[in-house]
Parts: C-alpha cells; structure tokens; sequence
C-alpha cells in the first residue's frame, strides 16, 4: 500500500479537551456528541466523493441518489463501485477504498453507542451498559450486543474521535484529486480553502 493511505498523526494543535469535573455520565455524553460531530464531517466528504462521481452540473443527481439510498455504507460502496468502474488512477482508487474502511469501521462504533439502549444502576442511577441490537444474517435474527460502560469506554470513544479526526482530514486530499481528475467542478469547495488544504503534502508515514 502506498504512503498516502497510510495513518496520519493527530494534527498540531488539536485535541479533545475533557471538561473537568464531569462524572462517567456527562463524560460519555460527551465524548458521544464529539464522535457524532466528526462523524457527521467524514460523512460529508464522502458525499463530496459520491458528488463527484455521481452528479452531474445543473442537477441534483448526487443528492437525489444519496437520499434515496438506505444507509451510509450502501451509499459509500455506490461511489466505490462507480469508481472502481471509472477512469480514475488506479493508486487513487486503492486511496478511496482504504478509507471506506476506515470510515466502515468508526461507522460501526458510532451506530452502537448513538442506536444504542442505555440502562443504569438501580442503587447509583448511573449508566451501568450499552445495548444494541443488529440483524445477524448467519442467525437469521436480531442479536443483542452489550457493553459495561466504564473507564474503557471513554478511552475507547476518545480513540474513535482521534482516528474520525484524522480520516476526515486525511480525505480532502483523495477528494481533491478525484475532483480534478473527473473535472468536477460541479461539485463546490469551501471558500476560502482552509489553510490546511492550501499546504497539503505527503501524508506522514
């Protein structure tokens, strides 16, 4: 695999700041809010990919389509499979995909805790686990998945945000590209470009 669909570092100067003196509670809420925020903007890179490769200048195909499709992942695998078809560079092609997985698998963590069922304890009426449930095609039923909410589960959302952080980031460079290479100015960047995109460079190793 190329250098650039490996992991960048954290950015300079970004972090997530916990709030001092919340409980388990309001440091779960919170670090769900965040993931649910940087979620939302690898989302909309995606749909810029899905816009490049699916709309058309005048219209509203890409929204249309992206609407019209059910969940997040079918409509990432469209783009991918209208790529794939494409004349795209085949680096930038195995680029995209990379992070489609990326994306799948935050995608994954996000729908548990935002879809999840939230039980406390009886005596404290603090949140004590996470359940959710998910159709299992080998099973042919919903099965239940649950998860004692603790310590862990904080450090394991403030991973999640820090890896959603960096794959948005690390997107706009694939998206540009795709962008310059279908000639897609259809599709509308932001103005100014932040500075950020304006020094891109390699990815780190």
């Amino acid at each position: 695999m190329s250098e650039k669909a490996k992991t960048s570092e954290w950015p300079a100067g970004l972090t997530l700041k916990m709030p001092a003196g919340l409980g388990l509670d309001d440091q779960i809420a919170f670090c769900i809010g965040n993931l649910v925020m940087a979620w939302a903007n690898c989302e909309s890179m995606f749909y810029g990919i899905f816009s490049c490769i699916a709309g058309k200048a005048g219209t509203d195909n890409a929204a249309i389509l992206w609407l019209g499709t059910k969940s997040t992942k079918a409509r990432v695998d469209i783009a991918l499979q209208l790529i794939e078809s494409s004349e795209v560079k085949d680096e930038l092609k195995a680029e995209i995909s990379h992070f489609a997985k990326e994306f799948d698998g935050i995608t994954r963590t996000r729908n548990f805790f935002c879809h999840a069922y939230y039980k406390v304890d009886t005596v404290t009426l603090a949140l004590s686990e996470a359940e959710a449930f998910a159709y299992d095609p080998r099973l042919k039923r919903y099965a239940s998945n649950s998860r004692e909410l603790s310590k862990a589960t904080i450090n394991e959302l403030s991973d999640t945000i820090r890896r959603t952080v960096i794959l948005n980031r690390d997107l706009w460079k694939p998206f540009l590209a795709l962008r310059d290479q279908l000639n897609a100015d259809h599709v509308p960047l932001p103005e100014p470009l932040p500075e950020f995109l304006r020094q891109l460079g390699p990815r780190p190793v």
